[in-house]
């Protein structure tokens, strides 16, 4: 179980910038990588306090769930329970073609009431999500709470197919219900859920989108769930970039979306957890390097509901090239574009899928897989390892043509893990 902390208000988060090269070359067109890693202080030695929770379980009992499918929800949602305080609010609603208010928003106190109750819940009939996922936002907002954080976990292995089905009308509410403060985490079960409206339903929802291949693995991805969720130091975080007169910004390679006010919109702070964000500056107009852009960033604290900001200018010395191509290679940088990379490689692939390109989609991942290899040959990490084995099943996959679904449900979610981070 998670325990609250006490208050302390004199940490901020850390922002370093970094470059492939310490230094850029004089005289010359150039585009530079700048990687902007922004660390939250660790709760542990912060001493900020561990926040408060509203979960609403919104939990699929269709038919398809029925077998271990539904044995590894329950259990999950049990999981959940046994991690909340008793001063944390818990609501579940269950739904096929009906929707029913399981238990109705309460405080956690007694867990086995609770988990007795998630024990009963049985798999039958149709998918009625849209109403699911919306009879768990009324129960959350009835107790909402500002310094809390309100999340809707919805689980799910099938499409929306009874009530609100249009997928563009379900996202524009999930991004009201996250104006009105209750975010959306979705955790899509197997190879038969809609990927193309479970993930913009988290995006949009401000929660995390999650795949569970196999039942087993719901456990894990609570757990790694509620950890974010109890460490959540900041939300509502933007990136405001401006350069320098002579610097241009030609891409942020996360594809982060961008606000009204065209601030790139950036993941929850989580305590302890770097956030990686790279920008493609094109800087051949600027000679002094005194100032060749300057990076803002704001954030609601958790712990206070306050607003707070912070900034940090990329500067650099222009040398001659035989100085720069001598100075090592910061492999962090190096790796982060890669990852970014991979991403991107991935959403080539999965449009190609779309349009019935195997062979090209196979070649997208190849090719990934090779750039791959060749970084983790020089430098060999576990984060790369992981990639590397994550987009070596992926081309796998696509070469056998077992399983096309499961094929993009992997590719959708490996590039959502690698842009945000995760």
């Amino acid at each position: 179980m998670y325990e609250a902390r006490r208050p302390s208000m004199t940490t901020k988060p850390n922002i370093e910038i970094l470059t492939e090269r310490s230094k850029l070359i004089a005289g010359t067109p150039q585009t530079v990588d700048v990687l902007i890693r922004l660390t939250p202080p660790d709760i542990e030695t912060s001493g900020s306090i561990r926040p408060k929770l509203n979960i609403g379980v919104a939990l699929d009992r269709s038919g398809s769930m029925a077998g271990p499918k539904m044995n590894q929800a329950r259990e999950a949602a049990k999981y959940c329970v046994d991690q909340l305080l008793s001063t944390d609010i818990f609501s579940a609603v269950i739904f096929d073609d009906q929707v029913d208010v399981l238990f109705t928003s309460q405080r956690a106190a007694d867990k086995a009431m609770l988990k007795r109750g998630l024990d009963r819940i049985e798999a039958r009939n149709s998918t009625a999500l849209h109403e699911g996922w919306v009879k768990t936002g009324l129960q959350v907002s009835e107790q909402l709470d500002r310094d809390a954080v309100n999340r809707i976990l919805l689980i799910t292995d099938g499409q929306a197919n009874v009530g609100e089905t249009n997928i563009d009308r379900i996202v524009s509410q999930a991004k009201e219900t996250a104006a009105r403060g209750v975010s959306t985490t979705t955790i899509g079960i197997g190879a038969d859920f809609n990927e193309d409206l479970l993930m913009p339903m988290a995006e949009a929802g401000q929660g995390n989108a999650w795949h569970v291949q196999e039942p087993q693995d719901m456990l894990k991805i609570f757990e790694t769930e509620l950890h974010g969720l109890v460490k959540q130091f900041g939300h509502t975080v933007r990136l405001n970039i401006r350069p320098a007169e002579g610097s241009r910004v030609i891409d942020v390679v996360n594809d982060f979306e961008t606000d009204g006010a065209g601030a790139h919109i950036l993941p929850n702070m989580i305590a302890g957890s770097p956030l990686e964000v790279v920008v493609r500056l094109d800087v051949s107009g600027n000679t002094s390097g005194e100032r060749l852009a300057t990076f803002d960033i704001s954030f609601v604290r958790q712990e206070t509901g306050l607003a707070e900001s912070l900034s940090a200018v990329f500067a650099s010395e222009f040398v001659g090239r035989e100085i720069v191509e001598a100075l090592p290679e910061n492999v962090d940088v190096v790796r982060a574009v890669q990852l970014l990379m991979n991403a991107r490689a991935r959403r080539e692939a999965m449009s190609q899928l779309d349009a019935g390109n195997f062979d090209a989609a196979r070649a997208t991942m190849h090719a990934a897989v090779g750039s791959t290899q060749v970084l983790f040959s020089m430098t060999p990490s576990p984060q790369l390892r992981a990639e590397l084995d994550d987009l070596t099943s992926v081309e796998g996959s696509l070469c056998s043509r077992q399983n096309d679904a499961m094929s993009r449900k992997q590719m959708a979610y490996g590039r959502e893990a690698r842009r945000k981070g995760r």
